[in-house]
C-alpha cells in the first residue's frame, strides 16, 4: 500500500512539473547555446532565390530556408550605409565568442518593396536559436527589424522588434540575438525586415534549466516527507 502511494504521489510532482509554462528568454549572445550546431553559410556562393533551400547540410540536420524574392546566399560583400561595411571575415577579436569568421559568406536580403522575412524551419524541434545580424541604415533613421520564433504549427511562439546601430566606419560589426527556452519547441526562425544580413545561424537541442531540476528536487522531496509520515503514524 505504501509503495503504490509512494508510486501515485511521485506522479503527481511530475506531472505538476509538467504543466508548468515554458519559459522563453530573449538572447543576445550565443554564450548559453551549449553543444550548440552553427552553419556559416560557406558553401554556398550567390545563389540567388526565394528557396526552400536546405542549408543544414554542412551540419547534418535538416534547416529549410526560404525568403521572400532576390535573396542572396553566399554573399561575400554588403555595403550596410551608416552602420559600416560587411566583407570577408577575420579572426575573432579579442577572443568575442561572436565575432563572425570563416570566409566571408553569409545571407543578405535584398527584398524589393519595406519587408521581407527570412525563414528558417528545422526539421525537428530545437531549445535555443539566433544568429549574428546587422542591417542597413540611413543616416538620421532607425530602422527596426522583428525577430519570430514559431512552434511546431507555424504559430509565433514570441517576437521582438530590435534596431541595430554600429559606425558608418565598421567593418563585420553587429549583434547576435535569438531566443531561448526550455524545452526544444522551437521550429521555426525569421527575421522580418529589409536590408538585412546574417551569419553564423546557431541553434541547439533542449538543456533543462537549473529551476527545472530544482522544482523536480523539490517535489521529489515533499513525496519523501509525505510517504515518511505515513510510515511514522
Amino acid at each position: 500500500m505504501q509503495q503504490r502511494t509512494t508510486l501515485a504521489l511521485a506522479a503527481a510532482a511530475l506531472a505538476l512539473l509538467a504543466q508548468l509554462p515554458a519559459h522563453a528568454a530573449r538572447i543576445d549572445t550565443n554564450a548559453g547555446l551549449i553543444n550548440s550546431k552553427v552553419i556559416t553559410f560557406n558553401g554556398y556562393d550567390g545563389l540567388i532565390g526565394t528557396g526552400p533551400e536546405d542549408v543544414g547540410a554542412e551540419v547534418g540536420e535538416s534547416v529549410l530556408f526560404t525568403s521572400a524574392p532576390f535573396t542572396e546566399l553566399g554573399a561575400n560583400n554588403r555595403t550596410l550605409g551608416e552602420n559600416g561595411l560587411w566583407g570577408a571575415r577575420g579572426n575573432p577579436v579579442d577572443g568575442l565568442v561572436d565575432t563572425p569568421t570563416g570566409n566571408g559568406n553569409f545571407v543578405a536580403s535584398g527584398f524589393v518593396g519595406n519587408s521581407g522575412e527570412l525563414g528558417f524551419r528545422f526539421g525537428s524541434g530545437v531549445a535555443g536559436v539566433g544568429a549574428y545580424l546587422n542591417q542597413f541604415q540611413f543616416e538620421g533613421d532607425s530602422n527596426n527589424f522583428t525577430l519570430l520564433a514559431y512552434g511546431q504549427n507555424g504559430n509565433v511562439l514570441d517576437s521582438y522588434n530590435v534596431s541595430i546601430d554600429t559606425e558608418w566606419d565598421s567593418y563585420n560589426e553587429g549583434r547576435f540575438l535569438g531566443f531561448q527556452f526550455n524545452s526544444a519547441q522551437i521550429y521555426g526562425f525569421g527575421i522580418a525586415g529589409n536590408g538585412i544580413v546574417l551569419d553564423n545561424l546557431t541553434f541547439t537541442t533542449a538543456v533543462p534549466e537549473p529551476e527545472s531540476y530544482a522544482l523536480l528536487l523539490a517535489g521529489l522531496g515533499v513525496v519523501g516527507l509525505m510517504v515518511r509520515r505515513r510510515r511514522a503514524e
